[in-house]
């Protein structure tokens, strides 16, 4: 690494949280990018349980920083690269484009993004197949619903969530053609006052049965329900924890497993980039019921969600 290399690298870290230090030291180093808080009960604490198993189970060296802009996202490729990163994992879409900027010019050094279309022989792209588990969410919904209108809140709306938004959507008018669906995107994935505001918006319009995929923002959301006396799904992990009055299912994705199983790959040096596809048939998404709340729900919407399993299962060409 050259001089200047270095004395830019030492002026980026001042510039970046005291998050981003290194814990131990190893010949495996693996930096995680997240967008939002690693203690969101969703999206990103699923992606940073994945960074802990890294660090436990391959004695890796781990960091990981908190990147919201593109600024931010590019600074903090780049600081990595220089500080010796043997993986750089940009967990959502919104990594893709800066992370591909950066590994073309940087071919030793190993990328993922959950999300985007670019790729690269060093560059993997994640798609985890939430619409899946997601698909079978909706079948129950389309049973457990009394007023026949059933609300999708969403935090952003990002071609991987617009796709789980559509998988629930698919799933419940397979059951019900009639049913209304009212389909709203926050802009947000902490702002859980505007995530009630929305969920009590559409609880007065009918709405009884909520698929949320809103990360922190969705705590606003349980509380709606929990207020009006109705119930919810959860999304990315299992959140029955966060709100077990409220939660029926979550739609599952084992990011922590995917992540750990990619840093496997690249410290044994067999690394492959290029669009990784993550779903039912490998294992790596499911939906988990809520024990306390699983006697709600009748037979036939058990077995119109195992029907979809099945049906999705014989798509991929797997065994049910």
């Amino acid at each position: 690494m050259s001089r200047r290399r270095i004395l830019c690298a030492s002026m980026v870290l001042a510039l970046l949280p005291s998050d981003c230090a290194p814990v131990e030291r190893s010949d495996f180093h693996a930096v995680l990018l997240l967008a939002g808080p690693e203690n969101d009960e969703g999206w990103n604490q699923s992606a940073y349980e994945g960074l802990q198993r890294i660090k436990a189970d391959l004695s890796a060296r781990t960091r990981k920083i908190t990147a919201r802009t593109r600024a931010e996202i590019e600074r903090a490729l780049g600081e990595s690269v220089d500080r010796g990163a043997s993986l750089v994992i940009g967990h959502g879409f919104e990594f893709n484009e800066p992370a591909a900027a950066i590994a073309a010019r940087f071919p030793d050094v190993q990328f993922v993004t959950t999300g985007g279309t670019r790729t690269a022989p060093n560059l993997a792209v994640v798609q985890m197949r939430l619409e899946e588990a997601a698909e079978q969410l909706g079948a129950i919904a389309a049973w457990m619903t009394r007023t026949g209108r059933l609300s999708v809140i969403s935090g952003e709306a990002f071609e991987p969530v617009k796709r789980v938004a559509a998988g629930f959507r698919r799933g419940a008018l397979a059951v019900r053609a009639d049913l209304k669906i009212h389909e709203e995107y926050l802009g947000s994935w902490e702002d859980a006052a505007l995530a009630k505001e929305k969920a009590l918006a559409h609880a007065a319009l009918g709405c009884d049965v909520y698929f949320q995929n809103a990360d922190a923002a969705g705590a606003g959301i349980f509380e709606a329900c929990r207020a009006r006396g109705l119930v919810a799904f959860g999304c990315n992990r299992d959140q029955t924890p966060k709100a077990p009055d409220v939660i029926l299912a979550s739609a599952v994705a084992d990011i922590p497993d995917t992540l750990l199983a990619l840093a496997r790959e690249a410290a044994d040096q067999r690394f492959r980039g290029g669009l990784r596809s993550f779903g039912l048939a490998e294992g790596k998404v499911r939906i988990a019921l809520n024990p306390a709340l699983e006697k709600q729900m009748p037979a036939e919407a058990r077995g119109a969600a195992e029907a979809v399993r099945r049906a999705i299962l014989g798509r991929s060409g797997s065994p049910p």
